[in-house]
């Protein structure tokens, strides 16, 4: 088992390279039959992190491509944005992060079958926001994906932080206690 390793757009590569850069043991429940399915969803997640770094500040529209709109059901860390929602949610949420980065690590994909997956990882945003103010932090996320019309989709996301139950306080780190720009 590898030590864990923040990646972007820039070295994930295969569905192998992942499984041994995951810092975790490998579920059972992946199907050699459908590695061709989980490395058509990890093309999903690598051409998300490229638009991310180099278009999403000029051509924000184009990153709603990469949902199954209006269908999408979203648990965001404050609240639930319940179908057909999302869209809206997208156009007047996402414009503050205009000058934002990802990158992700313990990314672990699981195709269910020839049209449906999920993933989960642990994924680093930051940047500046519009208002000039910068932000920082690491959570948790679970993305079910559907294939729809020859393109896979998200069609859920869930995103949380651990939360410290004697205290009731999130921590923004995930547990990793990193701030700023990870080593990628």
């Amino acid at each position: 088992m590898a030590e864990s390793q923040w990646m972007d757009e820039t070295n994930l590569t295969t569905v192998k390279a992942l499984r041994e850069k995951l810092g975790m043991p490998l579920s059972r429940h992946h199907d050699p039959e459908l590695v061709q399915e989980e490395d058509e969803i990890l093309q999903h997640y690598k051409e998300w992190l490229r638009f991310n770094h180099n278009e999403f500040g000029t051509n924000r529209t184009k990153g709603k491509e990469f949902y199954d709109l209006p269908d999408v059901i979203f648990f965001d860390f404050s609240t639930q944005i319940p179908r057909p929602k999302f869209g809206a949610h997208f156009d007047s949420v996402d414009p503050y992060y205009d000058d934002s980065h990802l990158a992700c690590k313990d990314l672990e994909i699981v195709a269910t079958s020839k049209v449906t997956g999920y993933a989960t990882l642990i994924q680093r945003f930051w940047g500046t926001g519009t208002d000039g103010r910068e932000f920082s932090f690491t959570y948790r996320m679970t993305s079910l994906l559907r294939k729809v019309d020859g393109k896979w989709k998200w069609i859920h996301e869930h995103v949380s932080f651990p939360v410290d139950l004697n205290t009731a306080v999130g921590d923004l780190t995930c547990q990793t206690g990193t701030t700023g720009k990870p080593t990628i």
